[in-house]
């Protein structure tokens, strides 16, 4: 009787997790897409994309060429699923017509690997979007790859993040008592942020060093394959960096020459290699040290339309997609 006990509540608390999952970030995403007709402009990436492609003023600026523009960033998302989501937008009678990837730092060329545990927050949607894909596209260990395939139908496991975030939300709260506000954004903590840039400018040429004869990711390279199957083109975007990541990293010599190297590999997709990184200046159109504000993200958005009109795609662009 106990464990029959034990068990109902088990299945009654997995059932509210579903319930209240339903309107988590990646399946509002999905849903969005589903429900949107006639996309043409793809943006794709994670939360710079999120953050930093105005839909609204990119059409205007593409203006009088009709445009259906969709921000598809996904925040704390990888490659894979980035890849996950583009296939589902490129499903059925797909009109894309540009997919815009925007990216930062070594994003291309990072290798997709994961244990059980990174699956977390947004990136949960590889349980439930496409797990097959996640299964055979990230480097993970035996027993990751079984708990991942077995877990993925508990409900409890894979929208875990909507539960911790309120406990930590409250930790946050209280230990803030007392101290003046943190800097917050759409996105967290400005502050945290900070943590995903190199310790130091000699880390940061260790890391380009590390990549420069690395090739694009495999996701990367499907997203390319997948796109241009289906008839579109795509715009692979260093997307615009604040001031202080521009003058500690970007400055470097050593990222001269490794996005020369990725230059070559987007090229050698036939996909095409745009670098806005250096087109917002001003530090206040900044949400932080990677994420624009409103501001800089309509700056952005409306040069970007601007190059975009500007460029002479091929029409064979169809290459084999890799496996």
């Amino acid at each position: 009787m106990s464990l029959g006990l034990a068990a109902g509540i088990l299945v009654a608390f997995n059932l509210c997790v579903r319930h209240f999952a339903r309107n988590s970030v990646p399946r509002r995403l999905v849903r969005q897409i589903d429900a949107t007709e006639g996309i043409t402009h793809l943006a794709l990436g994670n939360s710079l994309i999120a953050a930093g492609f105005d839909p609204s003023v990119f059409e205007a600026s593409m203006a009088p060429e009709p445009v259906v523009a969709f921000n598809a960033g996904l925040g704390a998302s990888g490659t894979v699923e980035q890849l996950m989501i583009l296939q589902r937008a490129l499903r059925d009678a797909s009109t894309v017509k540009v997919v815009i990837y925007g990216f930062f730092d070594f994003q291309l060329t990072d290798a997709p690997s994961a244990t059980l545990t990174d699956f977390f927050g947004n990136r949960a949607v590889a349980f439930y979007l496409d797990p097959g894909l996640a299964l055979r596209s990230y480097q993970m260990s035996p027993s990751d790859r079984l708990e991942f395939d077995l877990l993925r139908h508990v409900p409890m496991v894979v929208e875990r993040a909507g539960i911790w975030a309120k406990v930590e939300r409250m930790r946050r709260e209280m230990g803030e008592v007392g101290m003046p506000p943190a800097d917050t954004n759409r996105f967290g903590r400005a502050a945290d942020f900070a943590l995903l840039e190199a310790r130091s400018p000699i880390d940061f040429v260790s890391q380009c060093e590390r990549a420069q004869n690395a090739g694009l990711s495999q996701p990367v390279l499907e997203m390319i394959g997948d796109a241009h199957a289906r008839g579109a083109q795509v715009v692979i975007v260093e997307m615009p960096m604040h001031p202080y990541h521009q003058s500690h990293f970007y400055a470097l010599g050593a990222w001269d020459k490794y996005r020369d190297h990725l230059r070559k590999l987007v090229e050698a997709q036939h996909a095409t290699y745009l670098s806005a990184a250096d087109w917002v200046e001003d530090a206040n159109e900044f949400a932080d040290h990677l994420h624009l504000a409103p501001s800089g993200a309509k700056d952005f958005s409306r040069r970007l339309a601007v190059k975009i009109r500007q460029m002479d795609f091929k029409s064979d662009t169809a290459v084999t997609r890799p496996r």
